[in-house]
């Protein structure tokens, strides 16, 4: 009896200690995921850690003496922050072999010799990633590893993945403009483990090898999916070729048209392959799969399909996550897929959250930067919206008529993934489509359960039944066509049309705040009574007034070879001193500089968009700005008539004030602390760039002179009529060129502090160097956009303060 009592105690506290374990499980998973996020973005922010897998082996020590501590999930925390630093760290600054394609001199031209690993069509460029393989330096030949990015200005050489190509450029490591709110194209590119790109005017200077078909598996593939997709292109209306290609084969060279449409409808999602495709193809194959497993008494025998059949279905799962691009999001529900089919295999159960959580952590170690990609992060969000919501709102769905139950289940799963994504979409892309939850309502049971089948069938039919394949092909591209123009239509509907949202960190704060208090399920008991406070934050954060700027502050954007510059007043408000432009590129610097870095700063209005003069690397990034931001006046040295089209087309549709100025000085706003002033210089100058409008601004002590880019006759114009109060800090004009002999407005105005509007290595030399030494012998020291970045000089009304954009902050 007490043998037997011992045993009973035994086996409760053994069970008792399994199931505290399987209940700490979740915990730890969370602990692991959210330290890993923790440590990467932490990483983006601070300087390189020395001996960065030190740190994490250290912790990994202590973890192991006191694992049975208190202490241990702090230690676990920080083991896995640090080395998610050091993964980071060695991912965007990695030890590159000597013969590594970026270890080669940069700046002269190069003969090198690649192979095609991917071909993405960008907008009004064509960008290939290459694998080099030699540097041709005539007489000799120089092996080469690694990959590197071209970019093709204009022309397509229709080249195939693998194909060896040869091309003569310049190659340049890339850099990010210095912009606060811009796009990290280097971190994107080392993702992608490229370090180094190069640029070709034309697709004529390619030299093509013959294409050479691959023996392996994945260059088979690759061959598969290129012929799916010409056999595509040969069915199909060229305008439904590229929806059909991205529904079957993930090949989303859509055209900007598309690509908008798709975006304002909300149904971008649609058309990038992920858990829905997977999911449809798994359902497909485990149903035809289940008949052939009925067929074997020995299989049935041996284990129940539903636990052995999803396992053995991975291979073909796999051969179609490769057959389509390999995206981030189909990776993924591939993974997710995995787990299931492992979890179903062993007899095991884990929540889907928990299964989720466990691909996410997988992922982030084998590929880092992954987290700071928008796939990535809508993909992951997506789903975890659905499984966190989904389950509560289920229950009363099964309440409904049955009629009801599907198109009710819809618009949940719609839904939740909505209120998760909401605020990824407006960080990222700055849009807002509210005609997404209706419009999915329709596109999902014709694209999901219509037009992906029809793909995948006509794909399997193709070799076999050409005529057949074709059929089925014309038919998805019809449907894909009748589905967009019909979401377009409910887009023009009133509140739905989609609308762009520059929102500050602020705002974007107060949304993600709000999604999370929507996200809290309510059959979590703890969890609950945080909603009512995380409603408060993000009602206060999206409600409460913006502050006035306190100081006097100019901000210098780097934009390239151009000029942006924001003032911002005390007390008053912001003012933008034109937009940036960059000659012969269609390279946006409104909508993917300007705007953003206005939004980034908490810029939400401006009391007038100043233009100076009217050239394109001072105009064209003011069109996003004056389309998208509420604007109180534009002020201009020209009449409206006079203006650019562009500029004018926004002033004339928003119905902004236009308000010019007479020549000489115009005094805007005088008070015995601040000043605000404007120079108009003769309009008869025969240089357009000596016609450009002139800005003075005092706070206190402190003046301010922005000089457009006036040349030597407008540098004397204005020194003959000068500001009345004291110029303490000056913007040399025409991004510091010698012809406009700056050194005279340093000598006649005595400036303390000097900067410049430049282009990094810009073809033009600017800043010139004869007035760097110029400026040098004054005693003054030039800050540069071109060389610093983005510069901010503040002042309080007693001296300039100087901060650069460093990693994410101005120090």
């Amino acid at each position: 009896m007490s043998h037997l009592s011992q045993t009973e105690s035994f086996t409760r506290h053994r069970s008792h200690s399994e199931l505290a374990n399987g209940a700490n499980q979740p915990r730890v998973l969370a602990l692991l995921l959210l330290s890993t996020i923790g440590g990467l973005l932490a990483a983006t922010y601070s300087p390189p850690l020395p001996l960065p897998l030190l740190w994490p082996t250290l912790l990994a020590g202590a973890w192991l003496l006191l694992r049975n501590t208190r202490l241990a999930p702090v230690i676990l925390a920080a083991f896995c922050a640090l080395l998610a630093v050091a993964q980071y760290q060695r991912q965007i600054f990695p030890p590159l072999p000597a013969h590594h394609v970026a270890r080669l001199p940069q700046g002269q031209p190069l003969t090198i010799e690649g192979r095609v690993q991917a071909i993405n069509p960008g907008t009004g460029n064509l960008r290939i990633d290459l694998e080099a393989e030699r540097l041709i330096n005539d007489p000799a030949r120089q092996a080469l590893t690694g990959r590197l990015r071209l970019t093709i200005g204009e022309g397509n050489p229709h080249l195939q993945i693998g194909q060896r190509i040869r091309f003569r450029s310049r190659l340049r490591t890339p850099a990010p403009f210095g912009t606060p709110g811009e796009f990290d194209y280097g971190r994107y590119l080392a993702a992608r483990n490229i370090y180094v790109t190069t640029y070709l005017d034309r697709a004529e200077a390619i030299v093509p090898f013959a294409a050479e078909r691959g023996t392996g598996l994945l260059a088979r593939l690759a061959a598969l999916r290129r012929t799916i997709g010409q056999h595509i292109d040969l069915a199909v209306a060229p305008d439904q070729a590229a929806l059909v290609r991205a529904l079957v084969i993930g090949d989303r060279q859509l055209a900007s048209t598309q690509r908008q449409q798709l975006a304002e409808t909300g149904l971008s999602h649609l058309f990038a392959i992920s858990g829905l495709h997977l999911g449809l193809l798994a359902l497909l194959l485990y149903r035809v799969g289940r008949w052939l497993y009925r067929r074997s008494e020995r299989l049935l025998l041996f284990m129940p399909p539903g636990r052995l059949l999803p396992t053995l279905l991975l291979p073909l799962l796999w051969l179609y996550l490769q057959l389509s691009g390999n995206a981030l999001s189909t990776r993924r529900a591939f993974f997710m897929a995995v787990i299931g089919a492992l979890l179903l295999l062993t007899g095991r159960r884990t929540s889907p959250l928990q299964a989720l959580a466990s691909v996410a952590l997988a992922m982030l170690c084998s590929a880092p930067l992954s987290l700071f990609e928008p796939a990535w992060q809508l993909s992951m969000a997506g789903v975890g919206g659905i499984l966190l919501l989904l389950p509560t709102w289920q229950r009363r769905i099964a309440a409904l008529p049955r009629w009801w139950r599907w198109p009710s289940g819809l618009a949940a799963t719609t839904l939740a993934a909505t209120i998760a994504t909401t605020p990824l979409i407006l960080s990222h892309f700055h849009l807002l489509a509210p005609a997404g939850l209706l419009n999915n309502l329709l596109a999902v049971p014709l694209i999901g359960f219509g037009a992906v089948p029809l793909g995948l069938t006509g794909t399997l039919l193709d070799p076999l039944w050409p005529s057949a394949g074709a059929a089925l092909y014309r038919l998805c591209g019809q449907i894909c066509q009748l589905t967009l123009q019909g979401a377009s239509q409910v887009s023009q509907g009133p509140l739905l049309s989609a609308k762009v949202c520059y929102l500050s960190p602020r705002i974007l704060t107060g949304v993600a705040i709000l999604s999370l208090s929507l996200l809290v399920p309510r059959w979590t008991g703890r969890w609950r009574y945080l909603r009512g406070p995380l409603l408060v934050a993000a009602l206060l954060l999206l409600f409460l007034p913006q502050k006035t700027p306190q100081r006097l502050t100019i901000t210098a954007l780097s934009v390239g070879q151009g000029e942006a510059l924001l003032l911002s007043r005390p007390k008053t408000g912001h003012y933008l001193i034109d937009g940036g432009g960059l000659y012969g590129s269609n390279f946006d610097v409104g909508a993917r500089l300007v705007a953003p870095a206005l939004a980034r700063l908490g810029v939400a209005s401006l009391e007038a968009v100043i233009l100076t003069h009217d050239h394109p690397d001072h105009r064209q990034g003011l069109v996003e700005v004056l389309n998208h931001f509420p604007v109180k006046a534009f002020w201009s040295a020209q009449p409206l008539a006079e203006l650019h089209p562009e500029i004018r087309e926004p002033l004339q549709r928003h119905a902004i004030p236009l308000r010019t100025f007479a020549a000489g000085w115009t005094k805007l706003d005088q008070g015995t602390t601040g000043e605000l002033a404007i120079y108009i210089p003769s309009q008869q100058a025969p240089k357009v760039n000596d016609r450009s409008l002139v800005l003075y601004a005092r706070h206190g002590q402190d003046g301010l002179l922005l000089t457009g880019d006036l040349e030597r006759q407008g540098v004397g114009d204005l020194l003959a009529h000068p500001p009345a109060g004291p110029v303490t800090l000056l913007k040399l004009p025409h991004h510091g060129s010698r012809y406009s002999e700056p050194w005279r407005l340093v000598e006649g105005l005595h400036p303390r502090q000097v900067f410049a509007s430049s282009g990094r290595h810009n073809s033009y030399g600017l800043p010139h160097q004869q007035v760097t030494e110029a400026l040098t012998e004054q005693g003054l020291r030039l800050h540069d956009t071109g060389r610093d970045g983005t510069l901010r000089f503040s002042s309080d009304g007693s001296g300039w303060r100087l901060q650069r954009w460093r990693k994410g902050l101005f120090r």
